[in-house]
């Protein structure tokens, strides 16, 4: 059996509050019920929240989602974001673990995966019981050979699971450019951080970041993160940075007011 320790368990759930559970519900799922588990199990969880608040979270979680050794999705409240989730690890044929709480109905596309059913209420002596089981249930799928673990796959009897292309070995030049970008990322995020930061913008006001920028027809443009000696840095709504140059058209009228 190959040794577990260092290895990653990935946690696809609900991240924020859901219709029909108390506020800070999942939270508590997490804390007190899947994350021991994991760790009964030999393995460090890993959750969306906790990978990197860079720009692109979306590239880091996909890059869990594939690369964590094990991974345990938690169906309730049939979040959209955890069946996409689950739909890229299944697609890559990775091992899995599902479950569910008693309120939920499983969804019919997937009945027919084994689902570690686990009670709502949270009560101390289920969520007790319910530990040992499900770190059992994560220990016996890492370890299976994979064509004995439930897949959606096999389900559908599909024989060749999606593959990553292989690795591309990146020229100096090209690494250069690529560690450069990263660091300007990051010098953006300390700076969308930090709420006492101010930009003059072309037009005279004084926008603070975080400040929503508009258009001269009052359309967003996007959320202040800085500025350079020649333009404003701004995330635009598809969570993408954007370097607007001051003397442009649309530097030249960007707001704050929507009106």
């Amino acid at each position: 059996m190959e040794d577990k320790k260092n290895k990653k368990c990935f946690i696809m759930m609900p991240i924020s509050d859901a219709e029909g559970y108390d506020k800070g519900h999942f939270t508590r799922v997490y804390e007190h019920l899947i994350k021991p588990a994991v760790m009964d199990a030999g393995f460090e969880p890993v959750r969306a929240d906790d990978t990197s608040k860079a720009n692109f979270i979306v590239v880091d979680i996909l890059k869990q989602i594939l690369d964590c050794d094990m991974a345990i999705c938690d169906l309730s409240s049939r979040n959209p974001n955890v069946f996409y989730e689950l739909g890229i690890r299944q697609a890559f044929n990775l091992k899995t673990v599902l479950i569910k709480d008693s309120k939920t109905v499983m969804p019919f596309d997937i009945s027919g995966i084994r689902t570690l059913p686990y009670s709502e209420t949270l009560r101390i002596d289920e969520v007790k019981k319910a530990i040992p089981e499900m770190a059992k249930c994560i220990k016996e799928t890492y370890d299976a050979d994979i064509k004995e673990v439930n897949s959606l796959l096999q389900l559908l009897s599909i024989e060749k699971p999606a593959a990553l292309p292989e690795k591309i070995t990146l020229t100096q030049d090209s690494s250069i450019i690529l560690g450069e970008i990263n660091k300007l990322h990051k010098r953006i995020d300390v700076l969308a951080t930090n709420g006492n930061y101010f930009v003059k913008l072309p037009n005279g006001e004084t926008a603070q970041v975080g400040n929503e920028l508009y258009d001269n027809n009052f359309n967003s443009v996007g959320v202040l993160v800085g500025e350079t000696s020649y333009s404003i840095i701004l995330r635009d709504n598809e969570n993408n940075i954007e370097n607007i140059p001051k003397n442009s058209d649309l530097g030249k009228v960007l707001t704050m007011f929507p009106f």
